[in-house]
């Protein structure tokens, strides 16, 4: 290691096992410090984002929720990957039956089958000298139905998080103290780290019928190294 106590990384982040060391790590301002795990993530070129439904333009969900009817899905084909954030915004709707968000987590299978339209998740670090794309296969549902893969036996699959929107008609979702929620975000609850094959599934409708909205999913991808 030489003589250095401290080494900047970025990019460069070694896989630590248990009971080892490595030199201090400080950040390009040449300051030492303790980097909050989701800092590191963008700093690295490790953070992504994908989204459905633009500007004006909302998507109409898939009908009744179900678990092959995702409006979002992220299948992670190398390294690592884990959930960051995942928000809907419900747009004005006449359904009186209950509308729920839903992230799902699958640890043993991807699961995009068919249907959608790709959608290539933005490195959210554009600085980040030779940052990775994500890998794996994405898709949203702006372009029509999306049919995934049936989920894996539970525990395999699970529900990280779960939000009712909507139980009534809104004919202003400004005024709805529901119309934007924040479904899930690792600040409050834990994601489990999938690798390859793994699938994130972003749900979104309600009970019997269609409805209208906007989603995002915000997703850390790293090598799987680094998970361990």
């Amino acid at each position: 290691m030489g003589n250095d106590a401290f080494i900047v990384r970025h990019q460069s982040i070694p896989a630590v096992s248990d009971g080892s060391s490595d030199r201090a790590i400080i950040n390009k301002f040449a300051s030492q410090v303790c980097t909050d795990l989701i800092l590191q993530f963008l700093l690295s070129g490790y953070m992504f984002h994908m989204q459905t439904g633009t500007e004006d333009a909302p998507v109409t969900t898939n009908g009744p929720l179900d678990d092959t009817k995702p409006i979002m899905v992220a299948d992670c084909t190398s390294g690592a990957m884990m959930a960051i954030l995942y928000e809907v915004s419900l747009s004005a709707h006449g359904t009186s039956t209950l509308i729920q968000a839903m992230l799902e987590a699958d640890m043993d299978k991807a699961r995009y089958s068919s249907g959608g339209t790709a959608f290539v998740p933005e490195q959210m670090n554009s600085a980040a000298t030779g940052a990775a794309a994500a890998n794996g296969t994405f898709y949203e549902i702006s372009g029509g139905d999306i049919t995934a893969l049936a989920k894996s036996t539970v525990p395999a699959s699970i529900e990280i998080a779960r939000k009712s929107l909507s139980e009534d008609a809104i004919g202003d979702p400004a005024g709805a103290q529901m119309a934007i929620a924040e479904v899930f975000s690792i600040r409050n609850r834990l994601s489990p780290i999938l690798t390859n094959p793994g699938s994130l599934c972003g749900h979104f409708g309600s009970a019997t019928a269609d409805v209208t909205g906007y989603a995002s999913l915000d997703f850390a991808q790293f090598p799987a190294a680094n998970a361990w």
